[in-house]
């Protein structure tokens, strides 16, 4: 083991020595305390070692303080330093804006200037190619069609030539395309700078930097529609002649100007068949008449102006818009007849507060309405120029002159009138199409940004509906022309015209007046909801806003409407010529007012379905009931057919018939004019014509039986003139008969008293037979049919009584020396006689 003194305690080392012996009166400590010594001894040790790095770092943070008062100035200073050069950053930003913003006058001006000058050009050389076609100084003369942008010198409806100075037309570009996207660049810078300057309204020259923002915006606003204007004006009409067409109709397209009614309705209907209508009807066909890059101008100005972009400033400084208001949709005539205008509504200019739309407005309404008269006005000559051919050929001899025209005339014109129709649908749906592609897209874009206002909206519809209402207040005009010059409407079926000393209209006429407005009926009831359904915006259906109120749709509306009521008034006219003509002619034969007649059922007879939307909307005289209680086309029919008995009966109580001696010429007038229309109208009648659209067949009992039952009556009336011979045909009694004593050589001879009875009866009926036979003779028949029913019925009046008489009597010698003159009439000679009876016309 290892020594004593060599051994150490936790604390420290064992002291190998033995205590003291002064010392051995203490405890001896134990273990455990000497370690708590220890122990206390290192807490001890440990505090003063705390308290000198306490004490040491109390120094160390007063010289930190010290070291920190000593850079906070420097730190103060570098922050200032870099707050002010961000502020000198921002003031030069600005100040840089700012002068961008003072300079965008002069930037911008310049593209602006140049836009209008280019456009300002254009129209100006437009203006010199149009009057060189006029003088016929371009091509010759020739007309052409050429599609292109005005821009590129473009000349509608003219070859493409020089001009008087010898410069190509079509060689130099007067804009660029590049030209129009910088001036509508410009246009948005300008619009930002006058926001810029609002929001900075306090700067002392602010005033006068949007006073000159002004002034360039608006030169922009005006050159783009000058530009608008140009490029719509010189594009021509969005129609062009039909350049595939079927064999039909290759040829339809000629027989159109000499179809007739049925045919034209035949026409239609198979149009509506077809989904696709505007490929169908008329010559024409619709196509768009802008070149492409035309359309991408167009949409880069309407896109740059938009719903907001033709105005600088908060709303209250724009123009307020007030659409014209009408009342129930109802159109009343302003204008003359024929004047080429209806309503002078469409006469106004368009202000919608929108100048680029009403530019578009403006442009595509002349050449519109242009396009549209200028096809009527082609027709017309055509119809005159066949009118002149067919007069010409014509029989020699004076004309009648009717009022309102010839009936040809009438239908013809009731004809071009239709055809008027179809092409305004055709005009409509091209202007339709330049619509959507030019002004469909700004539009639409503004709907995608939730910008465009309801203003803007009601502008779209009422631009759209300014051009198209040209076209339908042409074709109204056209339509009521057709009814008041050549129909004759205006003139009085009486008195006639006291203004021009037209006389009154007569049945023929009114005939063909009534039936040329069945035919526009026809063509108005079968187009006029497709010409109003193209004349509406489909898009704006969504919104909330629509095409009601618009003009268009109100003129589509009162050529239905106007079409009926004159349509009306013009059977009314048949009823009160009819009423009003007077049967000049003195003899028994066919009035002429009977042929008129005749003439008048045929020709409406075959519209009984215009004739039901007639009485649908519009109360008659006859049939004063509308809508579904209205009765059909026989109800007019009857009552023709009773005025004109009753024009027949006025005649026979006139005194033309009977203040004669001869009382049969009544009856005898009522079976020529009876038979007639039983031969024309009724179920025996045969037409020359083998269409049945053309068949006019009256087979109801109220014709058939009252026309029957009269002509039968009369028949016997007239027959009982021939009554009176069977007076002398009555037997002798045999009794009476004696006989003289004579010679046989002479016969038996009857006594004086005797043969006195048979000569009265012979000579009675002799003298009356001649009398009743010459004033029958030259009766007037206008049908061998007619002449030889009525011979017989003449011969079986009284023939075969006389016949019987005759071979009686004639056997006796009832005179000495005068038998012969008693018996001159043998029933042969009658029969003969009778064969001879009448006159045939």
């Amino acid at each position: 083991m290892p020594p004593q003194g060599d051994e150490t305690g936790p604390l420290g080392p064992k002291s190998s020595q033995s205590p003291p012996a002064s010392m051995n009166f203490t405890t001896t400590k134990t273990e455990s305390q000497k370690r708590i010594d220890a122990l206390t001894t290192a807490l001890k040790s440990i505090d003063r070692s705390t308290k000198g790095a306490g004490e040491c770092c109390d120094r160390l943070a007063r010289r930190a303080k010290h070291l920190d008062s000593l850079t906070s100035p420097a730190s103060d200073a570098s922050a200032l330093l870099t707050q002010a050069n961000h502020n000198l950053s921002t003031t030069i930003s600005l100040l840089r804006d700012a002068r961008e913003k003072f300079d965008t006058v002069a930037d911008c001006e310049p593209a602006i200037a140049r836009l209008m000058r280019g456009a300002e050009e254009a129209i100006q050389m437009w203006k010199k190619s149009q009057d060189s076609v006029l003088k016929g100084g371009i091509g010759n003369g020739r007309a052409g069609r050429r599609r292109g942008s005005l821009t590129t010198g473009f000349m509608p409806n003219a070859e493409v030539g020089e001009d008087d100075d010898g410069v190509a037309l079509n060689s130099a570009n007067i804009l660029s395309e590049q030209d129009v996207y910088a001036a509508a660049d410009s246009m948005e810078i300008i619009r930002d700078a006058y926001s810029y300057f609002l929001e900075r309204s306090f700067w002392r020259s602010t005033p006068s930097a949007l006073g000159g923002l002004e002034r360039v915006h608006k030169l922009g606003v005006d050159a783009m529609c000058l530009l608008i204007n140009s490029h719509l004006t010189a594009a021509g009409p969005a129609v062009r002649m039909k350049r595939i067409m079927t064999g039909t109709e290759k040829g339809n397209k000629s027989a159109q100007s000499k179809e007739k009614a049925h045919e034209t309705r035949r026409r239609l209907t198979a149009a509506l068949q077809n989904r696709d209508l505007l490929k169908s009807v008329g010559e024409y066909e619709e196509f768009l008449p802008l070149d492409t890059r035309a359309v991408r101008e167009l949409r880069a100005v309407f896109e740059c102006l938009g719903s907001e972009g033709c105005y600088l400033g908060p709303e209250s400084n724009r123009p307020s818009y007030s659409p014209v208001e009408i009342p129930n949709n109802k159109v009343t005539r302003t204008e003359k007849v024929g004047s080429g205008c209806y309503s002078n509504l469409t006469k106004r200019p368009l202000k919608t507060g929108f100048p680029h739309l009403d530019a578009y407005g403006e442009a595509r309404k002349a050449i519109a309405f242009s396009s549209m008269d200028g096809y009527y006005r082609q027709l017309r000559t055509e119809r005159k120029r066949r009118d002149v051919t067919r007069r010409t050929s014509m029989s020699s001899g004076p004309s009648t002159v009717r009022v309102g025209g010839e009936p040809s005339d009438v239908d013809g014109a009731a004809r071009d009138a239709v055809r008027c129709l179809e092409h305004s649908m055709i005009i409509v749906a091209g202007e339709k199409s330049i619509y959507r592609c030019v002004i469909s897209p700004m539009s639409s874009q503004s709907r995608d940004d939730g910008s465009i206002s309801r203003e803007c909206k009601k502008a779209l519809i009422d631009s759209y509906s300014h051009v198209v209402s040209a076209i339908v207040d042409r074709t109204m005009d056209i339509i009521e022309g057709c009814y008041f010059k050549e129909g004759g409407l205006g003139v009085s079926t009486s008195s006639g015209n006291p203004e021009t000393g037209d006389p009154p209209v007569g049945v023929r006429s009114a005939a063909s007046a009534a039936a040329g407005g069945f035919r526009l009926l026809d063509g108005v009831r079968m187009l006029g909801p497709s010409l109003a359904k193209l004349c509406e915006l489909s898009d704006s259906k969504s919104d909330d806003i629509n095409n009601a109120g618009s003009i268009a749709a109100s003129l589509c509306i009162s050529i239905h409407r106007t079409s009926v009521k004159n349509t009306a008034r013009t059977l009314e006219n048949v009823a009160k010529a009819i009423q009003n003509t007077s049967i000049d002619s003195i003899d028994a034969r066919v009035a002429a007012i009977s042929s008129d007649v005749v003439r008048a059922i045929r020709l409406l007879f075959p519209f009984a379905s215009a004739y039901k939307t007639v009485t649908k909307r519009r109360a008659l005289p006859w049939d004063p009931k509308i809508g579904d209680d209205a009765s059909d086309i026989d109800e007019l029919l009857r009552f023709i057919i009773n005025r004109l008995l009753s024009a027949f009966q006025k005649k026979v109580l006139s005194s033309d018939f009977n203040q004669t001696e001869f009382s049969a010429m009544g009856p005898f007038f009522m079976i020529n004019n009876c038979y007639y229309l039983q031969e024309h109208l009724g179920p025996g009648c045969v037409k020359n014509s083998v269409d049945k659209d053309e068949q006019c067949v009256l087979d109801k009992p109220w014709f058939v039986d009252k026309i029957g039952k009269i002509f039968e009556a009369e028949k016997a009336k007239y027959l009982s003139h021939w009554e009176v011979l069977n007076r002398h045909l009555t037997a002798v009694d045999k009794k009476d008969l004696t006989y003289q004593k004579q010679s046989k050589k002479d016969g038996q001879l009857l006594t004086l008293e005797s043969g006195r009875l048979i000569k009265t009866r012979f000579s009675g009926f002799n003298e009356d037979f001649e009398k009743t036979y010459a004033d029958h003779k030259m009766l007037p028949v206008n049908d061998q049919k007619l002449r030889e029913i009525l011979q017989n019925d003449v011969r079986r009046v009284f023939a075969p009584r006389y016949t019987r008489f005759f071979e009686q009597y004639s056997k006796i010698q009832f005179s000495k020396k005068n038998q012969d003159d008693y018996l001159k009439y043998p029933p042969s000679t009658i029969n003969n006689m009778l064969n001879d009876l009448y006159e045939t016309l």
